[in-house]
């Protein structure tokens, strides 16, 4: 996080926050292990590629630990034309410099990295650029122990 957000975030909410750290968030989250949960909002949409953000955020959570956060995805059209002429695309650069991420991919890259998907849920209209709404996803994800499966069931 950049400290101009910090700074942003402090003010907003003064009493909220306990603690508060500035730097790469890769790095942070194996510097703070074992961590057992992580809540991201909107904060993954800046990473096209996840297999760092990925492997940072595993080496960080202990096992059984859990990530929750939110990626955009591109408009249903997008989707549609971008299944068709690329079907094994995985994330889109949009036009506000953040990046849309498909869904399939990012539970590869969970799965790659030993996270198991215990929740998923669109998040369609959760913001608006220029009146448009802008579709995303919501991914709960855990670290699994070994080979074995989830500890916790999660129903919502």
């Amino acid at each position: 996080m950049s400290p101009s957000i910090i700074e942003e975030a402090k003010k907003a909410q003064p009493l909220l926050y306990d603690d508060t750290l500035v730097g790469d968030v890769t790095e942070i989250f194996l510097e703070m292990k074992p961590i057992f949960l992580i809540i991201a909002a909107d904060s993954f949409i800046y990473f096209g590629d996840l297999d760092p953000l990925f492997s940072s955020i595993v080496g960080g959570l202990e096992d059984g630990g859990f990530v929750a956060f939110n990626l955009e995805n591109v408009s249903t059209e997008n989707e549609r034309n971008l299944n068709k002429s690329k079907p094994d695309w995985r994330w889109q650069l949009t036009a506000y410099g953040r990046f849309a991420h498909k869904k399939e991919y990012v539970q590869q890259v969970g799965e790659k990295f030993s996270m198991k998907t215990l929740y998923y849920q669109t998040m369609d209209g959760f913001r608006y650029e220029n009146n448009i709404e802008v579709r995303g996803h919501i991914f709960v994800m855990q670290k699994q122990v070994s080979d074995e499966l989830s500890i916790c069931n999660i129903s919502l």
